[in-house]
């Protein structure tokens, strides 16, 4: 029997575009939220376009309790409400209670690493699968990175991953994303070098990459493939010739010829941190653009690129996979109403904090990022 589908922040920006894509492919989600009017307003909206059955809804706050009270072992509980490190601790915490399959939209990098490192070794125990990061933010990166070190060989040691988008970005981007931007830079992030998990506090790091024939620049910050794509390379399951994967670094290039200015303006952020009372202010701003509700304008122009380049232990190029797509927020809602509807029918395991590659498989999800719109370029070697 199929597990039951409960969406979080079904009302949500990136929740809306969710429940429509979950309920496209025949999935019955419950739509959850804080908001009864909104929630039923969304289930009329589906019915309409959907043929007339009306989903179940179901008031959840930001607390476990009224979440664990909607599933059960089995069960799939997909999060798209944000900021994650202000109300996203309850979602995971029901679904490591209840033993149950857990998905979210996060991009943020410091709660992707507590789903690791706190809720990862307790879903173990639950007999719980914690699938973090399933959406653009970052399972391009996964994909892309568990490609180029299939294509390099066993000689790959490094794995370098740089995420791109064309358009007007700023006006691309819902007050959710906005808010959760600001929340990160108080946050040191981290990296995964000399073959273990390493905070960064300073300044992010700079580099570029060849994207579409041209030099893109792009600063690092933390992200789900410090922790997955290593574990491809896992003592377990790695050949006596395969060299164990030592270096993983994500780059983030979203912001143009501002991306060395921001850059540099991490190192201010990095100081400003020690100042009383920025963090709180930092905080307040983060709340008011969140209570906003602002919805991205028009991005039918928003294109998306994804560059990971393999190395061996000298750092010497051995393959580059190019990952080009369209709008991110659709792209996330389409991958993440394949990986519920994939969980619920098949289940996935092992239990614990798992990568993309690890759930589903390398051909299984390029084939679900294909039909959500990342689609491979030639691999091109060194």
């Amino acid at each position: 029997m199929a597990g039951r589908i409960v969406l979080y922040g079904a009302t949500g920006y990136t929740g809306r575009l969710t429940a429509r894509a979950m309920v496209v492919r025949g999935a019955r989600p419950v739509l959850a939220g804080r908001d009864q009017g909104r929630l039923g307003a969304l289930a009329a909206e589906l019915a309409q376009a959907g043929g007339g059955t009306q989903l179940e809804t179901a008031v959840a706050d930001a607390e476990p309790g009224p979440l664990r009270d909607l599933i059960g072992p089995g069960d799939v509980l997909v999060s798209t409400a944000g900021p994650f490190r202000k109300i996203g601790r309850p979602a995971v915490e029901a679904a490591v209670a209840a033993g149950a399959v857990y998905l979210d939209s996060t991009g943020e990098p410091a709660f992707i690493r507590q789903v690791f490192e706190e809720f990862g070794p307790r879903a173990e125990r639950s007999g719980a699968v914690l699938l973090t990061a399933f959406g653009y933010d970052y399972v391009p990166g996964s994909l892309a990175g568990g490609l180029a070190l299939d294509a390099a060989g066993p000689a790959a040691a490094q794995v370098r991953v740089g995420y791109f988008v064309r358009g007007d970005v700023r006006r691309a981007t819902s007050a959710g994303t906005r808010a959760s931007v600001a929340g990160v830079l108080l946050e040191p992030g981290y990296a995964f070098r000399g073959g273990r998990l390493v905070t960064e506090r300073n300044a992010a790091r700079l580099t570029s990459f060849e994207v579409g024939g041209k030099t893109r620049q792009a600063f690092s910050i933390g992200s789900a493939e410090h922790f997955t794509l290593p574990r491809l390379r896992s003592p377990a399951g790695r050949a006596a010739d395969t060299a164990a994967l030592t270096d993983v670094a994500v780059y983030i290039g979203l912001f143009g010829r501002a991306t060395r200015l921001i850059h540099r303006g991490s190192a201010l952020v990095a100081s400003l941190n020690r100042v009383p009372g920025w963090r709180r202010a930092v905080h307040a701003y983060a709340d008011r653009i969140q209570r906003s509700r602002a919805e991205p304008g028009v991005s039918r122009n928003i294109r998306s690129d994804v560059v990971a380049v393999a190395g061996d232990a000298n750092g010497t190029a051995l393959a580059t996979v190019h990952l080009t797509g369209g709008e991110p927020y659709a792209f996330t809602a389409q991958i993440l109403a394949w990986a519920a509807s994939q969980a619920a029918t098949h289940g996935v395991r092992p239990p614990g904090a798992l990568g993309p590659v690890e759930a589903f498989g390398l051909d299984a999800l390029q084939r679900a990022c294909a039909a959500a719109g990342f689609h491979r370029q030639p691999a091109t070697p060194g």
